[in-house]
């Protein structure tokens, strides 16, 4: 379940790469999009507006239980988890305000990760993250192919109103490249082992099966129910 983990050296020169590589693929491809598919945004910004949301947090800020996913935009299991954990940790557990949930990069599969992370970052600072990271998820990007190219990225973004001049701007800028490189040492730091990792009110799981991250903020529930 879980990708190998790059050397933090190894990061550091995805992440100059990455730059370099935002330059050389400006002929990507831009991403048509007809009515029904904008009928479909609307409809997922319209989702997440029945909760609250400070970037990449959702939720309500003081529930007693806090879920964390470290995690990359092109590692599969992480494109998995965002449908069969994440959607189910909203409905049934955020939206009746028991736990928050947020989403913590860590770009370890090569320079697309980074730049989506990156993007990630910038549709927060503008306040359209949880839209946004429906729609890199829906394309299921791998291997560094170009879906998740600088072009890509941006006509992503516009999909979601957002402007696409000020969303390239941010994604170009030092603070993108700052906030993803700390997220990553910070995940370093904690000796994380890959993508995606969990961690339930400030303990990292070990998973074998999705279901054992429900286990866990059952229980995290339950010891804040019993005290004092």
């Amino acid at each position: 379940m879980r990708n190998g983990l790059a050397a933090n050296r190894r990061l550091r020169r995805t992440i100059v790469a990455a730059l370099v590589l935002a330059a050389l693929l400006a002929g990507g491809q831009w991403f048509w999009t007809g009515p029904e598919a904008a009928a479909d945004r609307t409809q997922a910004a319209s989702y997440y507006d029945q909760f609250p949301v400070q970037g990449t947090t959702i939720g309500n800020p003081d529930a007693p239980v806090s879920v964390e996913e470290y995690f990359d935009f092109q590692c599969p299991h992480c494109q998995t988890a965002s449908e069969q954990v994440v959607k189910r940790l909203l409905d049934e557990y955020v939206a009746e305000g028991s736990v928050s949930f947020t989403y913590r990069f860590f770009p370890i599969l090569g320079p697309e990760s980074v730049m989506a992370a990156r993007a990630g970052y910038c549709a927060a600072d503008m306040g359209a993250f949880w839209p946004y990271q429906d729609v890199l998820f829906e394309k299921k990007g791998t291997g560094n192919r170009g879906t998740y190219s600088r072009d890509n990225l941006i006509a992503y973004a516009r999909q979601v109103g957002l402007d696409s001049s000020e969303f390239g701007a941010c994604l170009d800028g030092d603070a993108s490249l700052q906030h993803v490189q700390q997220a990553y040492d910070r995940a370093i730091r904690m000796g994380l082992q890959g993508t995606p990792t969990f961690v339930v009110n400030g303990r990292v799981l070990t998973l074998t099966a999705w279901e054992d991250v429900f286990r866990a903020v059952d229980r995290a529930l339950e010891a804040a129910s019993k005290a004092p």
